[in-house]
Protein backbone atom coordinates (compact mmCIF):
# COMPACT_ATOMS: atom_id res chain seq x y z
CA UNK A 1 0.00 0.00 0.00
CA UNK A 2 2.37 2.48 0.57
CA UNK A 3 4.60 1.60 -1.71
CA UNK A 4 1.52 2.44 -4.36
CA UNK A 5 1.72 5.87 -3.02
CA UNK A 6 4.81 6.06 -3.17
CA UNK A 7 4.60 5.88 -7.22
CA UNK A 8 1.66 8.02 -6.75
CA UNK A 9 3.78 10.60 -5.32
CA UNK A 10 6.27 10.48 -7.42
CA UNK A 11 4.16 10.75 -10.57
CA UNK A 12 2.32 14.04 -9.09
CA UNK A 13 5.70 15.38 -8.00
CA UNK A 14 6.81 15.46 -11.18
CA UNK A 15 3.89 16.43 -12.35
CA UNK A 16 4.07 19.23 -10.59
CA UNK A 17 7.75 20.08 -11.59
CA UNK A 18 6.46 20.08 -15.57
CA UNK A 19 3.35 22.42 -14.21
CA UNK A 20 2.02 25.02 -16.48
CA UNK A 21 0.62 28.51 -15.18
CA UNK A 22 -2.91 26.82 -16.14
CA UNK A 23 -2.63 23.79 -14.47
CA UNK A 24 0.06 24.56 -11.33
CA UNK A 25 -2.79 25.09 -8.72
CA UNK A 26 -4.42 22.16 -9.40
CA UNK A 27 -1.34 20.00 -9.40
CA UNK A 28 -0.54 21.42 -5.85
CA UNK A 29 -4.04 20.66 -4.76
CA UNK A 30 -3.66 16.97 -5.62
CA UNK A 31 -0.35 16.60 -4.78
CA UNK A 32 -1.30 18.17 -0.91
CA UNK A 33 -3.70 15.42 -1.08
CA UNK A 34 -1.59 12.55 -1.61
CA UNK A 35 0.67 13.51 0.66
CA UNK A 36 -2.19 13.76 3.14
CA UNK A 37 -2.71 10.38 2.55
CA UNK A 38 0.33 9.38 2.16
CA UNK A 39 1.54 10.63 6.01
CA UNK A 40 -1.45 9.43 7.24
CA UNK A 41 -0.41 5.61 6.23
CA UNK A 42 3.04 6.21 7.62
CA UNK A 43 1.80 6.61 11.11
CA UNK A 44 -0.62 4.32 10.77
CA UNK A 45 1.69 1.72 9.80
CA UNK A 46 4.34 3.17 12.24
CA UNK A 47 1.45 2.53 14.99
CA UNK A 48 0.48 -0.93 14.18
CA UNK A 49 3.91 -1.63 14.26
CA UNK A 50 5.26 -0.21 17.19
CA UNK A 51 2.46 -2.31 19.18
CA UNK A 52 3.44 -5.32 17.61
CA UNK A 53 7.34 -5.16 18.93
CA UNK A 54 7.20 -8.61 20.25
CA UNK A 55 8.52 -9.83 16.46
CA UNK A 56 11.47 -7.24 16.94
CA UNK A 57 14.78 -7.04 18.65
CA UNK A 58 15.52 -3.24 20.55
CA UNK A 59 18.09 -2.20 17.98
CA UNK A 60 15.57 -3.16 15.08
CA UNK A 61 12.64 -1.79 16.20
CA UNK A 62 14.27 1.28 16.94
CA UNK A 63 15.82 1.40 13.18
CA UNK A 64 12.05 0.98 11.96
CA UNK A 65 11.18 4.13 14.16
CA UNK A 66 13.92 5.89 12.83
CA UNK A 67 12.78 5.12 9.58
CA UNK A 68 9.23 6.53 9.95
CA UNK A 69 9.95 9.03 11.34
CA UNK A 70 12.51 10.15 8.81
CA UNK A 71 9.72 9.82 6.44
CA UNK A 72 7.10 11.45 8.08
CA UNK A 73 9.74 14.29 8.67
CA UNK A 74 10.29 13.86 4.66
CA UNK A 75 6.54 14.15 3.74
CA UNK A 76 5.62 17.22 6.42
CA UNK A 77 8.75 19.21 4.89
CA UNK A 78 7.44 18.83 1.23
CA UNK A 79 3.45 19.09 2.20
CA UNK A 80 4.99 22.68 3.96
CA UNK A 81 7.13 23.95 0.59
CA UNK A 82 4.08 22.86 -1.45
CA UNK A 83 1.47 25.16 0.55
CA UNK A 84 3.92 27.97 0.39
CA UNK A 85 4.07 27.36 -3.00
CA UNK A 86 0.38 27.54 -3.40
CA UNK A 87 -0.30 30.29 -1.03
CA UNK A 88 2.72 32.40 -2.90
CA UNK A 89 0.89 31.91 -6.73
CA UNK A 90 -2.96 31.83 -5.62
CA UNK A 91 -3.12 35.14 -2.41
CA UNK A 92 -2.06 38.25 -4.00
CA UNK A 93 -3.12 41.62 -1.91
CA UNK A 94 -4.16 45.01 -4.29
CA UNK A 95 -0.60 46.13 -3.15
CA UNK A 96 0.94 43.24 -4.39
CA UNK A 97 -0.51 43.25 -7.55
CA UNK A 98 0.53 46.78 -8.33
CA UNK A 99 4.20 45.51 -7.18
CA UNK A 100 4.04 43.22 -9.89
CA UNK A 101 2.93 44.93 -12.47
CA UNK A 102 5.01 47.78 -11.87
CA UNK A 103 8.14 45.43 -11.49
CA UNK A 104 6.96 43.32 -14.96
CA UNK A 105 6.28 46.92 -16.43
CA UNK A 106 3.16 45.50 -17.81
CA UNK A 107 2.07 46.94 -20.95
CA UNK A 108 4.95 49.03 -20.73
CA UNK A 109 4.20 50.91 -17.60
CA UNK A 110 5.76 51.18 -14.16
CA UNK A 111 3.91 53.44 -12.66
CA UNK A 112 1.05 51.51 -11.72
CA UNK A 113 -1.33 52.37 -8.45
CA UNK A 114 -3.57 51.08 -6.26
CA UNK A 115 -7.37 53.59 -6.08
CA UNK A 116 -9.85 52.94 -4.39
CA UNK A 117 -11.45 52.60 -7.88
CA UNK A 118 -9.03 50.36 -9.48
CA UNK A 119 -5.72 50.13 -10.53
CA UNK A 120 -4.25 52.43 -13.03
CA UNK A 121 -0.88 53.77 -14.64
CA UNK A 122 -0.84 57.23 -13.86
CA UNK A 123 0.72 57.64 -17.88
CA UNK A 124 -2.61 56.37 -18.98
CA UNK A 125 -6.23 57.60 -19.39
CA UNK A 126 -9.06 57.06 -16.73
CA UNK A 127 -10.52 54.46 -18.84
CA UNK A 128 -7.26 52.18 -18.59
CA UNK A 129 -8.52 51.69 -14.97
CA UNK A 130 -8.25 47.88 -14.27
CA UNK A 131 -10.60 46.86 -10.98
CA UNK A 132 -8.28 45.63 -8.42
CA UNK A 133 -9.92 41.85 -8.53
CA UNK A 134 -8.61 41.93 -12.42
CA UNK A 135 -5.30 43.27 -11.15
CA UNK A 136 -5.24 40.27 -8.11
CA UNK A 137 -5.80 38.03 -11.09
CA UNK A 138 -3.32 39.22 -13.62
CA UNK A 139 -0.68 39.26 -10.57
CA UNK A 140 -1.67 35.44 -9.86
CA UNK A 141 -1.03 34.45 -13.28
CA UNK A 142 2.10 36.36 -13.53
CA UNK A 143 3.45 34.88 -10.35
CA UNK A 144 2.76 31.36 -11.91
CA UNK A 145 4.44 32.44 -15.36
CA UNK A 146 7.39 32.96 -13.42
CA UNK A 147 7.30 30.01 -11.60
CA UNK A 148 6.97 27.72 -14.28
CA UNK A 149 9.72 29.68 -16.63
CA UNK A 150 12.01 29.33 -13.08
CA UNK A 151 11.62 25.90 -13.00
CA UNK A 152 11.95 25.37 -16.36
CA UNK A 153 15.31 27.47 -15.99
CA UNK A 154 16.32 24.73 -13.49
CA UNK A 155 15.71 21.87 -15.33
Amino acid sequence: MVNKSEEKLEHARHALDGATSENIVALCKQYLGLLADYREQLYELANSGFRQKSAYSSSTGDLARKSFRAAIEKTTQERNRTELLLLSITTVSGYQAVEMLNRRNYEGHSDWELRASGVKSTSNSAQDLMTIQEAVDLASLLRREDHVAQNMARS
